[in-house]
């Protein structure tokens, strides 16, 4: 039996076996608004702080995901509105990405504008076999403003991202998965039961190792290469000194799984 948590309007959260499962429930198409962006933001980074949880699930209820941005109210704000909606949610994906340990999608809807924008900050995409996904801001003459153009160009590369970005076209599960855009296509009402299953084996793994894997790959697409290489050495230097090398030295030396203590 999970533990549920969290005091949003938008989200709920259950931990159980390591995983923190969130989920957006704004109904009718969980669209996106800056609350939504910040509860997402602060309720995975509250379970980030958790001893208890080792990986980060983040879904929507129902049969959608999280729809785009909320057009409606974006229609009735002004100039100075918009930007401060721009920056705001901005800072909440970078905040989700930065946090230090796994951030699965499990993208049991369609995945468009904003809402793919939110998955494209996740580490790691699992995606329903019938969904859409895309980022059709230039047919209402705007552009993915939430970190898409950056976060597309660098899972899928500039050509490809381009292409996408000038047409606004919808992608199926399968060509994202060709694409490199998702990791794993599952049948649609598997898609949250495989990405926590798949959580749940990483919150049993080495979390510190984790940790530090995710800050040097950070590290190389914040500074360049240089950069993450002057992180990696230096994790690596710490994790040899630490008790997670010393489990799995000792696992590897006498045949048998490592066992992190985290079950």
């Amino acid at each position: 039996m999970g533990i549920a948590g969290g005091d949003s309007k938008f989200v709920g959260v259950e931990v159980d076996h390591g995983v923190a499962l969130l989920t957006v429930d704004r109904p009718p198409a969980n669209a996106l608004n800056l609350q939504v962006v910040k509860e997402v933001s602060q309720e995975a980074a509250d379970a980030a702080s958790r001893s208890d949880v080792g990986a980060v699930v983040i879904t929507g209820s129902g049969k959608q995901f999280v729809a785009g941005a909320d057009i409606k109210m974006m229609r009735d704000i002004d100039g100075a509105g918009f930007t401060h909606f721009v920056n705001a949610i901005q800072r909440a994906l970078d905040g989700l990405e930065a946090l230090p340990l796994p951030i699965i999608a499990a993208i049991n809807g369609n995945a468009m504008g904003g809402g793919l924008e939110l998955a494209l900050a996740c580490d790691i995409r699992f995606a329903g076999d019938r969904v859409r996904l895309g980022v059709p801001e230039v047919r209402l003459g705007l552009l993915p403003g939430a970190g898409g153009t950056q976060r597309l160009c660098e899972t899928i590369g500039k050509g490809r991202a381009l292409e996408l970005l000038y047409t606004g076209r919808q992608l199926s599960a399968a060509e994202a998965h060709t694409l490199g855009l998702v990791n794993r296509v599952v049948e649609g009402d598997q898609v949250v039961a495989e990405a926590v299953a798949f959580a749940r084996q990483l919150a049993l793994g080495a979390r510190q190792a984790m940790r530090y894997i995710k800050a040097c790959v950070l590290a190389r697409l914040d500074g360049g290469r240089s950069a993450g290489f002057r992180v990696e050495s230096a994790a690596v230097v710490e994790l040899f000194a630490g008790q997670e090398a010393r489990v799995g030295f000792d696992a590897f030396i006498n045949k048998r799984p490592p066992d992190f203590g985290y079950g």
